[in-house]
Order: C-alpha cells, then structure tokens, then sequence
C-alpha cells in the first residue's frame, strides 16, 4: 500500500488546531482513506498499529473522527469544514471566558510604585503593541507617524474613529502619495510635518515611542519603548503638540456639530480656541480634581477665554458654571489652575 505525501504547510496549520504532529498525519491520511481501520492506516503511515491506538481516540475525543464499533473497529474523517468549526466554536467560548475571568484580575491587579518602561522588540512585536493601544484607546489617540508606517495601523486607527475616539496623525515627510494621504484622512485629523520620533499617545495613559534614529525607511528596527508613567507621557505629548502645531493642517478642524471629547487638553484648547474665534459658543464638561485639596470634582459651563502661552508655560481656559462662578481648567499636572483636568468634553453652538 502506498504512503500517503502531506504537504508540511497543512500539518503545521492541523498542528494550530490543537492537533499534535501525529494526530494532523493520521486525520489527513484518514481523510484520503474515507473509512479504515487502525492496520490499514498503520501500513499507509509506516507505523506499527499499536502506535496509533491512543492517536486515533484523541482524534475522536477531539471531534475529528468517529469510529464505528466492531472487529476491527472501522474510522471514518470528519470533513474538515466541520471539524474545524467546531474547534473555532470552541475556542470563541474559551475566549469569552477567559477574557472575563483575566479581564477582572486585570482591573484588580496591583500596580508597581513605579510604572515601568518596558522594551518592545521585533517589527511584528512593535507593530501589534500599536494596534493594541489604538484599539485600547477610549478617548483620544495622537499618533505621529512615517507615512511608510501607516498602513499598518490604519484599520486600528479608523476603527477607533468610528467608536467615537478623537485621533489626531501626524504624518511625516510632507510629500505623502496623494493614496495615503486620503487614507489618513478618512482614519483621523492629519498634519503633515517633517520627519521626527514615532510618537503613540492614548487616552494620556501609555506612550509608545521609538527615536528617529532608530527607524529605517521601509519599516521599524529594533526596539520601541512602552510607558506608563504620567510625567514622560506628558513629556511626549508636550513633544508631540509643539509638532503639530508647526505642521500643515490637512483636514485638521474641530467639527461644530458634533461633540468632541479629549484627554490631551492642549489639543482641547487648540480646539476651543479655532471655535471661538470661528464664532461659536463653547460650552465644557471637565472630570478632574481639585489641586489644592486634591478632591475630584466635575464641573461645566461656557467658556469664555483661553490662555495659550508658551513662554510662560500657561495653558488654560476659563469657565463660567450656570451658578456664575469663573473656574481656570488646567491639564491633569495643573497646580495653579482652580481644577486639573483628565477628561475634557467640548459642544459649539453658533453664538
């Protein structure tokens, strides 16, 4: 009787379904047979029978075969398309459970006194820690990025503008293909500026980074670093805003008629700023705290200025509340302001 060739590619994927080396060999065999019994199989494979005895009830536990019961017993190959649903079936269940069960050990965890910084290495590793905290991402994203770079991100970036998550790119050089370019804008607000450090920035929580130097042309090298800690993330926002705000605007506006919602408050400021002066009326809801006695508050109302300034290193915005008190918002590191704001959410109305 004749062996039957496997292709190595197709054992490797059985072997992705749960299926050992030898259990892929015996089904795929199996399957060219339609029915067999154990000796049969044993002579296709070169096997001695015995060798297959606990391999084929492993297969049947794992609901690739069935067999039939006798003297000999007789097996028969599930066809692959329901054999592999019903383990994809399976392991959507197993996910459901583990992402409950881990997702709670993950909201109670305790956390390090010091955040860490961790190493990313590996283009693959690099590029999927991106597209985790864009998909992560609850509030904002500011992304400044190689335009080579974007399309491994793009379908992250564009899913979270769909959820509602304000994403602001910052595309690099300037001469970016017009494709790219229309992808961009349809993922995300855009500038165009010149080549710097791939910045990651969400919700004002993690920060990616990778120097300039250590990008290559046609993708990423090396390592990236990976961040927690509020005073470097706010490091590479304060970075990342004084890019942008050199850069071309693209499609780069605040749109009046709909809500808009940041952790950023630089980019907040810049926003209500280009309102105000386009006419509007803006009106705020700020979650944070109180910096003298360090009580979260939640405080709304008209704003009715905004204080940009560089040299003195102020950025702020007054806020009148309906009961007439003036309250200045700063950022989350505010210790001047009257609250320091973690979540701002802006509305226009045409004044």
């Amino acid at each position: 009787m004749r062996r039957v060739e496997i292709e190595e590619g197709v054992l490797e994927d059985l072997e992705a379904f749960g299926l050992t080396s030898l259990e892929a060999k015996t089904y795929v065999t199996l399957l060219t047979f339609g029915e067999a019994t154990i000796s049969m199989l044993a002579r296709s494979m070169g096997l001695h029978a015995a060798q297959l005895y606990g391999t084929l009830e492993k297969l049947v536990q794992k609901g690739f075969v069935i067999e039939q019961p006798g003297r000999p017993k007789v097996y028969r190959a599930v066809p692959p398309r329901s054999a592999l649903n019903r383990v994809i079936r399976d392991l959507i269940e197993r996910k459901k459970r583990l992402v409950s069960v881990l997702s709670d050990l993950l909201r109670h965890q305790s956390k390090l006194t010091t955040p860490p910084i961790w190493l990313v290495k590996g283009d693959r590793n690099i590029l999927e820690t991106m597209q985790e905290l864009i998909e992560g991402a609850k509030t904002d994203v500011l992304l400044s990025i190689r335009h080579q770079l974007l399309p491994g991100v793009l379908q992250s970036l564009k899913s979270a503008r769909e959820k509602g998550v304000e994403v602001f790119i910052l595309l690099s050089p300037r001469d970016v293909p017009a494709n790219v370019l229309k992808n961009a804008t349809e993922a995300g607000r855009v500038r165009l500026g010149r080549h710097g450090d791939l910045v990651l920035i969400t919700d004002m929580s993690k920060c990616l980074y990778i120097q300039h130097a250590m990008l290559s042309s046609a993708g990423l090298r090396n390592y990236a670093l990976l961040t927690e800690e509020p005073s470097l993330v706010d490091l590479f926002m304060h970075n990342f805003e004084r890019q942008w705000s050199i850069a071309k605007p693209i499609n780069d506006y605040p749109d009046p008629k709909k809500p808009h919602t940041y952790t950023c408050h630089r980019l907040a400021l810049a926003d209500i700023k280009a309102l105000l002066q386009q006419g509007y009326e803006v009106y705020a809801e700020v979650e944070g705290i109180k910096p003298k006695t360090r009580e979260k508050c939640r405080v709304e109302g008209r704003v009715l200025e905004v204080t940009m300034d560089q040299e003195e290193g102020i950025y702020n915005f007054l806020l009148e509340t309906k009961e007439g008190a003036k309250l200045r918002v700063g950022g989350f590191d505010a210790y001047i302001e009257d609250v320091a704001a973690y979540v701002i959410k802006i509305r226009a109305k045409k004044a």
